[in-house]
């Protein structure tokens, strides 16, 4: 195949994910919304640790811990279901994309938590360990940057950029074992670039 050809259809290939309109839209949006606001709480809980307001240990650590991620699978399942019940499945290169950039992202936290987990247990190290979230911050900027890329919209460009500073205030806590400005940076994300995002791609799927 000619290289320029390969090209184009690598880019509509991209173009297809990110122009999917009505109930794809709408589903991601739902999704994003959920993590941003599971999350999100529980960087809020987290700071009320922080504070001596919540036990470090126990069940209500625990339960912090685990809680969110279990909620948010709970309801990444009904939304899911409630989106193959409701319309035919997406066909073509948008189906093709859609998986190929879910397993990238899957593929690429699993080996993060591997690396990064490895290196922290071998130095008995939580700092170490702590990197772990930044880089994911990194990773939802880089992906919000290439749809602003490809779609030119300002408000992509400023969810990629408040990702890439999320990270590096996070990163900044890290470096000088500050665990509010770490929390509270990650609360933020997680509130305005994820949360917010998921609400406006809703809105937007019902609108058109």
């Amino acid at each position: 195949m000619n290289p320029a050809d390969s090209a184009r259809d690598d880019l509509a290939y991209m173009r297809a994910l990110v122009e999917t309109p009505g109930a794809f839209q709408r589903s991601f949006g739902q999704a994003y919304f959920t993590a941003g606001l599971c999350y999100g709480l529980q960087m809020i809980l987290h700071a009320a640790q922080a504070l001596g307001w919540i036990a470090e240990s126990g069940l209500p650590a625990l339960l912090i811990g685990l809680g969110p991620t279990v909620v948010f699978l709970v309801l990444l399942v009904w939304i899911i279901a409630a989106d193959r019940a409701t319309r035919k499945p997406l066909a073509g290169a948008t189906a093709k994309a859609i998986g190929a950039v879910l397993g990238a992202i899957g593929i690429a936290n699993l080996v993060l938590v591997f690396v990064v987990g490895v290196v922290a247990w071998r130095e008995s190290s939580l700092t170490v360990w702590l990197i772990y979230p930044c880089t994911v911050m990194v990773l939802q900027g880089t992906a919000w940057l290439v749809i602003y890329a490809l779609r030119r919209r300002a408000w992509f460009g400023v969810v990629a950029l408040g990702w890439f500073a999320t990270a590096a205030a996070m990163a900044v806590g890290v470096a000088y074992q500050n665990f509010p400005l770490f929390i509270g940076a990650a609360g933020v994300g997680f509130l305005v670039f994820m949360l917010a995002p998921g609400w406006i791609m809703m809105r937007n799927a019902r609108i058109g």
